[in-house]
């Protein structure tokens, strides 16, 4: 999937998808309307990723964006993997 080995089965078990899987209909910039997004369709939270992306090893997370397409909100994650390296994935934002 993303060439990583243990971090690449970890993400795929988490509901993270590469890039190139999901097409984005509009971004969110404004963390103060993404934060009410997250909290009005009860969705998972970034603290709650960056902790799940912590625990299993997969990495660091470095920047979130929140996402909606017609299938749903997402997140675009960009994440440091333990090597150093960037990683740019997508996650499913689905409610709790």
């Amino acid at each position: 999937m993303l060439g990583l080995g243990k971090a690449a089965v970890v993400m795929a078990a988490a509901g993270i998808l590469p890039c190139e899987a999901v097409c984005a209909a509009d971004c969110l910039t404004d963390w103060g309307m993404a934060g009410q997004i997250v909290r009005r369709e009860n969705l998972i939270t970034v603290e709650e990723v960056s902790r799940s992306l912590a625990s299993d090893g997969v990495g660091v997370l470095v920047k979130t964006t929140l996402c909606r397409s017609e299938s749903g909100y997402f997140y675009r994650l960009v994440i440091r993997a333990p090597t150093g390296r960037l990683i740019t994935t997508v996650m499913t934002a689905k409610s709790r």
